[in-house]
């Protein structure tokens, strides 16, 4: 009879598992969707709004764009940049944690199995063993008094056997406990917390775009700097020149004191602009320097001789917006914590419901380890219920949070695709007022370099004097140094542009 029972339970059990794993296709809340397209006539458009003024090429941009410069010491920086800034370690290793946690929402799952051992050495106070004696006592002096003394002696001897002074229990086995998800609690999380990886990896993109952009614009204004610390020191020296030229003059009476003071003060505001420009390139460095994840300093030798600023390619690849918006990490970003918000809904909603949980035991239990055998086996089968039925304003408020948490996030794609789109327009227009500032640029560097040649020549000829030359000095200085300011503008620009693009961002490094 007890093994017909024990065979009824388990066939119980055994189909209220069964019936709980055909329940457990319920999942609560709503599939994600991916949103729809944000601004899809742009979207749909052949090229980017002001790509026209641009004069860039509809064509797929390189991802790497720094090698477009073809600069060695670009190149170099940037990859370092890449492999060792501070700041990207940071967002890799959230990276490396939101991908561990995703494999435990998965593992969670599934049923949760251990091992037990025990061992248990038990010694009771010695007052509980003075009860049970003193208990023993008065039962026999009871019994010797109706039974006489031969029935009080075998009672006597039969509970003075009891010695409660030690007890050892040992214990084996195994235990198991598997949460029935049965209406898709553990799967949502599991979806959350994927997407949440996944929003991790985006936001580690974002920053290597970021960077890349940031060691371009930084390296590119550092050149800059030097070639206008090379341009302020060669006119320092012809100031000199023309100082010391003057107060010869001035000697042999050929000048006044006037034309003297006014050669000195040409050679003071050459050295004034000289020095800010001197403390900027240090600055650059330094900033480098901090984005290789190196000390201040450390690259003063390495970038200490002047190069000439990088050129452009001769075409500037740029598609089509919808394009942009795929590869942009941001707009990724965004999206992917939507499809996290979307997934607590389902989570929240699984609180109106029971949670089941089944738990069994099997093991050994003995006073001694060689009594560890088949007559020591315990089994146990619980299945459990949970339900905070009366909880349901809370859960309601939880609900109700999770979905405007879920509006809040797709607002937020919005936004993003729709800023993407202005950044990428916004740098396409700067980059073409950029392209055409650097010719205006170069053409007065021409007509002033073309005045000072005359102007030198009517001096020696005697048919102008000093304070005209010194004029034309001044203007020819500030036409090359406008021009040197307007090549470093485009460039910076073009680096603009890639990051607008989302160009720069690659996979992440294994370390």
């Amino acid at each position: 009879m007890q093994c017909t029972d024990s065979n009824r339970f388990r066939a119980t059990a055994l189909g209220a598992a069964l019936a709980a794993l055909l329940l457990s296709g319920c999942v609560l809340g709503p599939d994600y969707v991916k949103p729809p397209a944000v601004a899809e006539a742009a979207q749909q458009a052949p090229t980017l709004h002001r790509a026209g003024d641009a004069g860039v090429r509809l064509a797929t941009p390189l991802n790497r764009w720094w090698q477009a410069l073809n600069d060695p010491q670009l190149n170099q920086l940037v990859e370092q940049a890449l492999a060792d800034s501070p700041n990207l370690r940071a967002a890799e290793a959230r990276l490396r944690a939101n991908r561990a946690l995703a494999r435990q929402r998965r593992a969670e799952r599934l049923p949760q199995v251990g091992a037990t051992a025990a061992y248990v050495h038990a010694r009771p106070p010695g007052s509980i063993q003075d009860s049970v004696d003193g208990a023993v006592e008065g039962a026999a002096q009871a019994v010797q008094q109706s039974g006489g003394e031969p029935a009080a002696q075998q009672l006597r001897d039969g509970l003075g056997r009891i010695d409660l002074d030690t007890t050892e229990l040992y214990n084996a086995g195994f235990d198991a406990s598997w949460e029935i998800d049965l209406f898709g609690r553990r799967r949502r999380a599991a979806e959350q917390a994927l997407a949440e990886a996944e929003a991790s990896q985006a936001q580690l993109a974002d920053a290597q775009v970021q960077l890349a952009a940031e060691v371009g614009q930084v390296y590119l204004n550092y050149r800059g700097l030097q070639a206008r610390l090379t341009l302020a020191e060669d006119n320092l020296d012809r100031a000199r020149q023309t100082l010391a030229l003057t107060q010869q003059r001035r000697e042999r009476g050929a000048d006044s004191d006037l034309q003297v003071e006014r050669a000195a003060t040409q050679v003071q505001q050459q050295e004034a602009q000289r020095l800010p420009l001197q403390a900027q390139a240090q600055e650059a460095l330094d900033q480098l320097a901090l984005m290789v994840g190196r000390e201040p300093g450390a690259l003063d030798a390495l970038l200490a001789a002047p190069k000439p600023l990088p050129a452009l390619p001769v075409e500037i690849p740029v598609d089509d917006a919808a394009a942009l918006i795929r590869r942009r990490p941001d707009v990724r970003q965004a999206e992917r914590e939507l499809a996290a918000a979307n997934a607590q809904i389902g989570q929240a909603l699984s609180a109106y419901f029971p949670q089941v949980t089944l738990l069994g035991s099997l093991g050994m239990v003995a006073t001694s380890p060689g009594d560890l055998n088949s007559d020591a086996l315990t089994t146990l089968v619980a299945p459990m219920l949970r339900w905070s039925v009366f909880d349901f304003g809370r859960v309601k408020s939880q609900v109700a949070q999770a979905r405007a948490g879920t509006d809040a996030r797709a607002a937020a794609y919005e936004g993003k695709v729709l800023a993407a789109l202005q950044d990428a327009n916004g740098a396409l227009s700067r980059f073409g007022a950029a392209r055409r500032q650097r010719v205006v640029a170069q053409q007065a560097e021409g007509s002033a370099t073309r005045s000072a040649t005359l102007m030198q020549q009517r001096q020696q000829a005697g048919a102008a004097s000093l304070i005209d030359a010194l004029d034309v000095q001044r203007q020819r200085l500030s036409a090359q140094d406008n021009a040197i300011q307007a090549q470093v503008q485009l460039l910076v620009n073009y680096v603009a542009l890639q990051k607008s693009l989302g160009l720069g961002w690659g996979e992440p490094s294994a370390r």
